[in-house]
């Protein structure tokens, strides 16, 4: 049974890097993962894909503009990375803005997400900062697993206390997340801020040569420049899918 992992959380904490990053991790196996991005502030294909050309038709707003989503469509819009076929991307082209197609409709956001789980067996949902874009609170409903990534400062911290309360509907399951120190550097301090917040699950430390990654258009390269501290808070994440899946076995087999 496919997954849906959403990542969450404050701006520059390095949650798109964490994304491409899960995903390699996922698909070593030869499973299929697709992450999409439906932030139009910040259109991700051309940051994905440099070297790979995308147009406006597998735009990932003509899917949210649409009057029905179905496989069909969902798929049609995944664009596959050539040097990890079994990855796939969704998100906005370059050229895009945030007025280039109306405001996505919230069940419309809720339905690319369920459309497209059933096309691969991890959706992973990349989101943007803000929750006035529908598809960061749909995204946090529909995840089986949530991971809430904050940079380990005051902008990190006061991002949570900011947009916690718009999260206490119980359909968003807060208390469920998983939570991490994004961009942590040495000088951060990791207990006190984690103190306030209630603690973080692990470290994603920042690195120069997973920035280079970033910066030059290789983040699906970035995972082999993991120190430890970062690899076990991504094998946090793969043990918490694992127990889900040995769990839904459980059942199956009652």
């Amino acid at each position: 049974m496919s997954k849906t992992i959403t990542v969450w959380g404050s701006p520059g904490s390095g949650k798109s890097m964490f994304c491409c990053i899960l995903a390699k991790a996922l698909t070593g196996s030869q499973k299929k993962a697709v992450i999409i991005s439906a932030e139009p502030g910040t259109p991700m294909l051309p940051i994905w894909l440099p070297e790979q050309s995308t147009g406006p038709e597998v735009s990932v707003g003509q899917v949210l503009s649409s009057l029905e989503i179905d496989t069909s469509l969902a798929a049609s819009h995944v664009t596959v990375l050539k040097n990890y076929p079994f990855i796939g991307l969704m998100g906005y082209c370059a050229g895009e803005t945030p007025l280039s197609y109306p405001d996505p409709d919230y069940q419309m956001a809720l339905q690319l997400i369920s459309v497209t789980k059933s096309l691969v067996d991890y959706l992973i949902l990349d989101c943007g900062p803000s929750m006035t874009n529908v598809f960061t609170p749909a995204s946090i409903e529909s995840g089986d697993l949530v991971v809430r990534i904050l940079t380990p400062d005051l902008k990190g911290i006061n991002y949570l206390k900011a947009h916690q309360p718009l999260l206490t509907d119980k359909r968003f399951h807060y208390d469920a997340h998983m939570t991490f120190a994004g961009m942590a550097r040495p000088f951060h301090a990791f207990d006190e801020m984690g103190y306030i917040i209630g603690g973080f699950d692990g470290l994603l430390p920042y690195g120069k040569e997973m920035e280079r990654c970033a910066t030059e258009g290789g983040m699906f390269h970035a995972a082999r420049y993991c120190n430890t501290k970062y690899t076990a808070s991504l094998n946090k994440v793969l043990d918490a899918l694992m127990q889900m899946e040995q769990y839904k076995e459980g059942i199956d087999e009652q």
